[in-house]
């Protein structure tokens, strides 16, 4: 089987709060933790914005129009702590070519960006080709004109990018980079359309809706679960009955779907069917908010579990125990450690502020579950110099390696536990 370069980590600068180069390693399982409004959720949403980046035909190479962007503007992208004009990314690929590093820099007079300087290097780090942009000599016009070059020779070309996507123009600078360019958009390509973004808010399922065409994935919000475990269904349901078993394991609800037809046309509910009362069928959208939350989570882990998402997916979750009972974070944990372990993993990108998901995370790794190295956890914190991922990884016994846990972190709980002792003590006796 040809082997996909697969992502194994971005980098920015000045971006967002993240002022200085920070250098994110993807593993299959990478999780995101810290405070509120420290940046975690910049950096996960870098992933679907650069997705969707890729051959974005708008002004600009950036999609600003993303959901994961929010209608920003490029300022609003820049870090305020600093005056530079430019956004510094890098992708990295455990490929020929491993790495793609883009400066797109804000030109405020012709309210544009452009993609002012384009690195793309090989494996052992040379650089194979340079795009350089050379601003035009008039004054008012956004020039298409480049400077290409390897280690050893340099061309003139007119190069048109697609969002984030070079088109090499002149022949000559074609017949000497148009591989190397061919070969950087193709990864390109794999990474925008494999990419899975789930936000923290997803929408519940409809009460009922009407069978339509299959689906390639997955919206922003979650909807689409339904379409395709609708579809599964009708193909045998081996990833639906892979979703049932992870709710009745969860929560003692299985998940089924209730047909009927309208107007000639096929109908499905999404329905629980609690374990004690087999004869009880309730909508989930009349259930439990987490109920519905949960559902394209869990759907986008088992479609991908039976490989039915695309080769080197990457899936990003916010909050994934968003509205779920502590007692199925566990559950949760386990089924992302489970499709993190296995041969051919995805990518797995998490948000979360859930203390027993990390700990369910580490007992995997104890009971042998989980290899340490196919997991990363980023303690994000911020300082008057801007946002910082602090790297931390474990050992065989699920412990944190060097003096990289910061202090103090989830000892909230404790600190409760400790304060309500003692106003207890504090209570006349009765």
């Amino acid at each position: 089987m040809l082997k996909i370069p697969r992502l194994i980590g971005i980098t920015v600068e000045n971006y967002r709060s993240f002022c200085s180069e920070t250098e994110i390693e993807l593993r299959p399982l990478t999780m995101f933790f810290g405070h509120n409004s420290v940046g975690k959720s910049a950096l996960l949403r870098l992933l679907p914005i650069l997705a969707g980046s890729v051959s974005y035909s708008g002004a600009g190479p950036i999609n600003l129009q993303s959901d994961a962007a929010r209608g920003a503007a490029f300022s609003d992208m820049q870090c305020k702590l600093t005056s530079a004009p430019s956004i510094f990314f890098k992708l990295t690929w455990n490929g020929e070519v491993s790495s793609a590093e883009y400066t797109v820099r804000d030109l405020p007079d012709l309210h544009r960006q452009v993609i002012e300087r384009l690195v793309i290097r090989d494996n052992d780090g040379k650089r194979i080709l340079q795009f350089e942009w050379l601003p035009s000599a008039e004054s008012g016009e956004l020039s298409r004109i480049y400077i290409l070059s390897d280690e050893t020779s340099s061309i003139e070309s007119e190069v048109v990018f697609r969002g984030m996507s070079p088109e090499i123009i002149n022949l000559d600078a074609q017949e000497k980079f148009g591989a190397i360019s061919t070969q950087v958009n193709s990864q390109l390509s794999i990474f925008s359309y494999s990419t899975t973004w789930l936000k923290a808010l997803r929408c519940l399922p409809p009460r009922r809706e009407f069978l339509s065409s299959p689906l390639s994935g997955l919206s922003p919000d979650g909807s689409g679960i339904t379409q395709m475990l609708a579809f599964d269904d009708l193909e045998g349901g081996a990833t639906l009955t892979s979703v049932s078993n992870w709710y009745l394991n969860a929560t003692g609800h299985r998940v089924e779907l209730r047909w009927g037809a309208f107007a000639g046309k096929e109908l499905f509910s999404v329905v629980l069917t609690p374990e004690e009362t087999r004869s009880v069928q309730l909508d989930i959208v009349d259930t439990g908010e987490g109920m519905g939350q949960v559902l394209p989570v869990i759907g986008a882990l088992c479609f991908a579990e039976h490989n039915s998402m695309k080769r080197n997916s990457i899936i990003a979750v916010e909050h994934p125990e968003l509205h779920l009972h502590p007692s199925a974070h566990p559950s949760l944990a386990q089924l992302f450690c489970k499709l993190a372990s296995g041969t051919q993993a995805p990518t797995l990108v998490v948000e979360t502020h859930s203390e027993i998901f990390l700990l369910s995370v580490q007992l995997a790794i104890v009971a042998g579950d989980l290899d340490p190295k196919s997991v990363v956890v980023y303690w994000v914190k911020s300082s008057e110099s801007g946002s910082e991922p602090v790297k931390v990884e474990f050992d065989e016994q699920g412990r944190p390696i060097g003096d990289t846990w910061p202090a103090g972190v989830f000892s909230e709980s404790a600190t409760q536990a400790r304060e309500l002792v003692l106003a207890r003590r504090s209570l006349p006796h009765r």
